[in-house]
């Protein structure tokens, strides 16, 4: 191929100093005269080539790949242009045609040179670029949130600085056309094909976004939007990749559901539409595919709806358009159907060379292909691509993947994470540090978005078809976890994506644990109803590095979910029931917490060993009861330090701070020299977990009354522990007492005294809360003190659950085991859990545990 001196010219200013060139027959004022110009020296072979739209392998124009020549008989993606006169290509990953930036606009670049120096025409560069699940070009490109996700958020601003943003990025790098947006409505939830590429089972939801998107693409981002797949893919259960799909809509269904946002994108002036590989019999009973339907393509779209852009099929070699016609008999029907411009057929030469057989046949006439021709030389030109065919080097860095443009992409995806269920109040999680186990599908991701926020993850990636062997591998990694969060990828789908249904498998495995689980969709929302009820359930409809942080952003409560559910989740259907399922969540659902909200669980436990009969600790169980309360502050009462054979001579605390993972700050009652030399000193009296790193932590004395000394005078005397955390900004004093246990109230009364004496040094403001055995119940005088302080978390919880009664731990009838809180924190749940056999109780007591609340 030889370029004129003016092209080559024209390529190396735009390649090396970054400027913009013309083509060889610029456009003048008066677009329709270079149109007409153009076509009119155009031979028929010119002509033809520019209704094809083709991919061809290599990352630069002039790369010899085998794969070309076996399909084109020319080695060169240059020389495939050239040959066919093609009027359009396409790019993919496998073709080697998205590398990166300045690879795919030096290859767009090597591809126009070689176009206009064919023609004089350049080149409608495309690729499928929808965003979400359907991306060819990746970072540093931004990337935002697909349909689904867009319309989750509702806003019509935001599928349009999507489309814009996306439209700038795409047309640096020479990309002139987007096929893109998708503005099926996705009806049927068993879609295998459509799904979360849709925006929203309402076609009034799906016409406003694909509208504001195509203006986004078109007038903000100067490149060619392509709504599909025209009449509508959205109601049907089988791919049209694999087989033909029958949408069996009536007229009037069609009517209502599927041609509202079709008319919505040609009004906001859409320039190219995509047909679909369907047959829809209400609008052509012959059983054609729309594709090659002529009541569809020309009675319908071009006359009723008055489109008169770009008609493009959908590729060629997807079986639903070729079950009923061959590869040379396809793009002929096609045309005559009213379609511009054929998109991938399968044998290219076979294709091209029907096509101008037919027109020298008299079968086309040549004034058809020349309607056709015109339409796409009047896109092209509308575009600015003939006076700027070129991509500009030196501006990519400017333009693509900008802080702006990704800050908008995380706003969108911080705008469309919906939170379906939260029946335990598990979120918002409190920002303390914990142990997190990510699994499921692509859990990578989230996992270091979490990391960022203080987690230690632990990530077992299980794909889409997980195996037996990893789902043990994942259900065991819970016993160490504080909080297990799994992700699915079409997990509903048993039909293609999981055959064996081992991601229901998971997810249900998990959920019978018992310990807290998150089910987190990162695709399809309709997943949610195939698993066993998760108290807790979000969907992000993608699994994009923004849906990811906004997930976390949610889970931890930074951002409140906004998102609002776009379609409707029926119950899994049941095969022996002729009736529609029931719906699961409704369209527009979508749960919500005020993200000033900071969430914090506390828990007061007497881990004094036995249930009153062995009177031995067991480490191991004691740390599994603790973890099971899953608490972010714990108060422990009747702590031995090095004690006796009771406790194994163990450092208790450390032992079980080790194990849960948490921070630890000990205050002795009683602290005893060592009992030979070498051992250490034995010493028992409160403590306190925490998952928050300690700030501080000092052991204040309290009046008590010694059980070690025969004639025990009331005296202070230290075990009243303080412990300083900081939660988001705010600091939170916990303190954890264990109160006399004689039935003489007097030392108590004193004890009350004391602390509220120490409560009141705190600064204003602080946050406070005392767990702990007061050895007395809530109505007792001697504890009138502290109610003039702190509350009662029991009676002032908005739920209860278990309880009351904490103490012993086996028919327990005293509640005298207490988390209180001071101003400022607010108690949303209080529990006490459930009686366990006294073989299985660590201690004689019960624990409490307080879900709270405070403003940040």
């Amino acid at each position: 191929m030889k370029l004129t001196r003016r092209q080559t010219l024209g390529l190396a200013a735009a390649t090396v100093a970054g400027s913009t060139v013309a083509g060889p027959l610029a456009a003048d004022a008066h677009p329709d005269r270079w149109v007409l110009d153009t076509l009119r020296r155009m031979t028929l072979e010119q002509k033809v080539g520019q209704l094809f739209v083709c991919y061809a392998y290599g990352a630069a124009a002039d790369t010899a790949d085998t794969r070309n020549t076996k399909l084109y008989g020319v080695a060169t993606p240059a020389e495939v242009v050239a040959k066919y006169h093609l009027g359009g290509v396409i790019y993919f990953t496998w073709t080697d045609s998205v590398k990166d930036p300045q690879q795919i606009a030096q290859l767009s670049n090597g591809l126009q040179a070689a176009a206009i120096a064919d023609a004089g025409v350049p080149l409608q560069i495309g690729t499928d670029q929808e965003y979400g699940t359907v991306v060819r070009v990746g970072p540093p490109l931004t990337q935002f949130p697909g349909g689904m996700a867009l319309g989750a958020t509702r806003s019509p601003a935001y599928a349009r600085s999507a489309g814009a943003i996306a439209g700038r990025e795409l047309k640096a790098v020479g990309i002139t056309t987007d096929f893109a947006p998708d503005a099926d409505v996705n009806l049927n939830p068993l879609n295998p094909v459509i799904g979360v590429r849709s925006i929203s089972s309402d076609p009034t939801l799906v016409s406003q976004l694909v509208a504001a998107q195509v203006k986004g693409y078109q007038r903000d981002g100067r490149i060619v939007a392509t709504a599909k797949h025209f009449p509508g893919h959205g109601d049907t259960d089988t791919d049209s990749h694999v087989g033909i799909p029958e949408i069996h809509h009536t007229l009037e269904e069609w009517t209502r559901y599927d041609r509202p946002p079709f008319e919505a994108a040609i009004r906001a002036g859409i320039q190219s539409i995509m047909t679909a590989h369907i047959v829809v019999k209400a609008l052509d009973p012959s059983g054609d595919p729309a594709t090659l339907s002529r009541p569809i393509l020309t009675g319908i779209l071009r006359k009723q709806l008055r489109f008169d852009g770009v008609v493009i099929t959908d590729s060629l070699g997807m079986q639903g358009v070729r079950d009923k016609y061959g590869d040379a008999e396809i793009p002929l029907r096609a045309i005559e159907a009213g379609v511009d411009q054929l998109l991938m057929p399968v044998d290219p030469g076979l294709a091209y060379n029907s096509v101008l057989a037919a027109v020298r046949g008299g079968r086309i006439s040549e004034a058809r292909i020349d309607e056709s021709v015109t339409r796409i030389l009047k896109v092209k030109r509308a575009n600015g691509l003939v006076d700027r065919p070129y991509a500009d080097l030196t501006r990519i860095p400017k333009l693509i993947g900008t802080p702006a443009n990704y800050a908008e992409a995380q706003r969108i995806a911080d705008h469309s994470t919906t939170l379906l269920r939260n029946d335990a109040d598990l979120l918002p999680l409190s920002p303390a540090p914990r142990k997190i186990l990510v699994t499921g599908f692509s859990p990578t991701t989230l996992a270091t978005a979490l990391q960022k926020r203080g987690a230690t993850t632990v990530v077992k990636d299980t794909g889409t078809t997980p195996t037996d062997a990893k789902i043990a591998d994942a259900l065991a990694a819970t016993g160490a976890a504080d909080l297990t969060i799994v992700l699915t990828n079409k997990a509903w789908d048993t039909e293609v994506t999981d055959k064996l249904a081992k991601q229901q498998k998971l997810v249900n495995g998990l959920l019978s644990t018992g310990r807290p689980v998150i089910v987190v969709p990162v695709r399809d929302p309709y997943d949610v109803a195939y698993f066993q009820p998760a108290a807790t359930s979000l969907v992000t409809y993608g699994s994009t590095a923004v849906s990811m942080e906004a997930l976390a952003k949610v889970l931890y409560g930074e951002i409140a979910p906004t998102g609002k559910l776009p379609v409707e989740i029926p119950a899994k259907p049941d095969p022996n029931s002729p009736d529609p399922a029931p719906v699961l969540h409704p369209f527009g659902h979508g749960l919500t917490f005020d993200p000033r909200n900071t969430r914090l669980t506390v828990a007061s436990y007497n881990i004094h060993a036995g249930a009153g009969t062995d009177n031995v600790f067991d480490l191991e169980r004691t740390a599994q009861a603790l973890k099971v309360l899953d608490a972010d502050l714990i108060g422990l009462q009747e702590v031995d330090v090095h004690w006796d054979t009771r406790s194994q001579w163990l450092d208790t605390l450390a032992e079980l701070a080790g194990k849960l993972g948490m921070y630890s700050a000990f205050a002795p009652i009683y602290d005893f020299d060592p009992p030979a030399a070498g051992q250490p000193r034995r010493q028992y009296g409160v403590g306190l977990l925490s998952r928050f790193p300690i700030v501080r932590s000092e052991n204040h004395s309290i009046t008590r009354l010694s059980t070690q000394d025969p004639n025990p005078v009331p005296a202070p005397a230290p075990g009243f522990l303080e412990v300083e955390v900081d939660v988001r900004g705010r600091r939170l004093h916990a303190y954890c007492t264990h109160l006399d246990y004689r039935g003489d109230p007097t030392v108590r009364r004193m004890q009350v005294a004391d602390t509220v004496r120490i409560l009141a040094q705190d600064r204003r403001g602080d946050l406070q809360v005392l767990v702990g055995d007061f050895n007395a119940e809530a109505a007792a005088p001697e504890l009138a003190g502290l109610w003039t302080r702190l509350t009662d978390s029991w009676t002032a919880a908005g739920r209860t659950t278990g309880g009351p009664y904490t103490y012993p731990a086996v028919a327990a009838n005293k509640r005298i085991d207490f988390v209180t809180v001071g101003a400022g924190l607010r108690v949303l749940r209080a529990e006490v859990p459930a009686e366990v056999p006294a073989a299985q109780a660590p201690s004689d007591h019960r624990p409490i545990i307080a879900d709270l609340t405070f403003r940040s």
